[in-house]
């Protein structure tokens, strides 16, 4: 079975990073100050559609510039500000080891998604890494999680798609995959639910305990 996973939020904790990083740019771009209560509904969309949307009359430049001061302060901040979500290391391990076929699927750029990954000595695990310059559409179009498993010659019916945002539980159901919610620090079971979610964990030990679940009833 193919099992793909969105990175932020998911794997990783990075959710003080980016608030950091957008609340930057906000400031040093525009002299502004922005809330985390604005910024927290576009978590899991690509970075220019989230400042887009904040900023609907912003002008092509303007936008520019502030993905440029975010990608920077971004850059420079990651590993501090970078964590590892509790459980996952050794869950994803686990998945790996018992035949299961791992990807992740993210609205982030390659750069600091392989960063990331090779952070916490992840990124061997995975046999496919969908980024945001893989697709021309993103979450919660279906297109990347089509595009994982074309790489993978995988059909629908014998994938899921983990994530923590209500954008992955909506791409996950348009591309026919099981879509399977991790609730951590950003968004609640119920909005993942709303959003179509097959089934909601709050741990990875939970999360892979399902999987393995599945796998011995298959096997039966």
């Amino acid at each position: 079975m193919v099992l793909l996973f969105d990175l932020d939020g998911t794997i990783l904790d990075t959710t003080r990073l980016i608030l950091e990083s957008f609340k930057y740019s906000f400031i040093h771009g525009l002299q502004q100050v922005v809330t985390d209560e604005e910024l927290l509904p576009h978590f899991g969309r690509p970075l220019e559609e989230q400042f887009r949307l904040m900023l609907p009359d912003a002008s092509d430049a303007t936008i520019e510039n502030l993905l440029k001061i975010y990608r920077e302060h971004n850059h420079r901040e990651h590993d501090r500000l970078t964590w590892v979500v509790p459980g996952a290391p050794e869950a994803l391990r686990e998945l790996a080891r018992q035949g299961f076929i791992l990807g992740v699927v993210t609205s982030k750029r390659l750069p600091l998604t392989e960063r990331g990954l090779v952070q916490f000595g992840l990124r061997e695990l995975f046999q496919v890494v969908v980024h945001a310059d893989s697709t021309a559409r993103h979450k919660p179009h279906p297109e990347p999680i089509q595009h994982a498993l074309a790489l993978l010659g995988a059909e629908a019916v014998a994938a899921s798609y983990t994530g923590d945002s209500p954008y992955d539980m909506m791409a996950a159901k348009a591309a026919g995959v099981q879509a399977i919610g991790l609730v951590y620090n950003t968004f609640t079971d119920d909005e993942l639910w709303r959003a179509g979610a097959d089934a909601v964990f709050h741990t990875w030990d939970a999360l892979a305990s399902y999987f393995l679940m599945g796998a011995k009833t298959r096997e039966r």
